[in-house]
């Protein structure tokens, strides 16, 4: 066996078990049931609380390149909505990209849920300037906000109905892969008094854990992990709560490979000292 080959078996023996990692579970299963922390708890008890026929905003922040983790977390949303019989309204401030997925994830879960368009939920339009927007919406909806994503008056809307600025609406959650979220709690939060919860991708979670310590956020769901226990809260199990059997087997894997690394680094240098 060349030296060539011999350098490459445990590149390839790392790739073949993370394979493994990833194959067994999606065949095997495993368990749909995530308890959830209080922290997402926070989000679903705001929602719960709100009276059938209340409007709610979703902020969708976020684009194609982080759909995977957080397009569960976006559906299980819609889902206690609409149970709820809340009138929902999607609007964005993350790019141009991100109402044409909205647009797409939301009808999807629409149809599922038999939601009607202008009477069960709304579309707006992608709001760029960060904290500027979302100043204005608070003194005047309509006033950057006439028509919807549709270029249909929102007045028109039953959707829309009461809607007049952003504190007409008594909660409001943010889905981000990026930073809009700290335009929310500034200029919403801070400045209207919006009540909000969040949800993000995992990387991003640990950032704003010290806004729900000053009760400026209410609850939030943090990556696939938060998703799954979002699922278990509205008794919906779906795409987060069958991907986590695999991510956790993979986290698993990786810890252990690590320490197998190590310990083999430590053996071989100690053999090379005695030598």
């Amino acid at each position: 066996m060349s030296p060539e080959l011999k350098k490459m078996i445990p590149r390839w023996t790392v790739f073949g078990i993370i394979a493994l990692a990833v194959t067994i579970p999606l065949v095997v299963g495993g368990s749909t049931r995530f308890p959830a922390t209080p922290i997402v708890r926070g989000v679903y008890e705001e929602i719960e609380k709100l009276p059938e026929g209340s409007p709610i905003l979703i902020s969708s922040d976020f684009d194609p390149g982080s759909e995977a983790e957080l397009e569960p977390m976006m559906n299980a949303i819609l889902a206690h909505c609409w149970r709820r019989k809340l009138r929902v309204v999607v609007m964005s401030l993350c790019s141009a990209n991100s109402m044409p997925l909205a647009e797409e994830l939301v009808k999807k879960a629409a149809a599922e849920h038999k939601a009607e368009y202008g009477r069960d939920y709304a579309l707006m339009k992608f709001l760029p300037g960060g904290t500027a927007p979302i100043l204005t919406l608070g003194q005047s909806w309509s006033a950057i906000l006439p028509k919807d994503y549709y270029e249909t008056p929102v007045a028109d809307l039953p959707a829309m109905k009461g809607i007049t600025k952003l504190t007409d609406f008594p909660y409001m959650v943010c889905v981000a892969s990026v930073a809009t979220p700290d335009y929310w709690i500034l200029a919403g939060n801070a400045k209207y008094g919006l009540k909000m919860g969040m949800g993000c991708t995992a990387v991003m979670a640990t950032d704003y854990y010290p806004y729900i310590s000053t009760k400026q956020v209410s609850g939030l769901i943090g990556g696939l992990a938060g998703a799954a226990q979002y699922e278990a809260l509205v008794e919906r199990p779906g795409l987060a709560s069958s991907k986590m059997p695999t991510q956790s087997v993979v986290h698993v894997t990786l810890v252990l490979l690590i320490l197998a690394g190590n310990i083999l680094h430590f053996l071989t240098k100690k053999k090379g000292s005695a030598a």
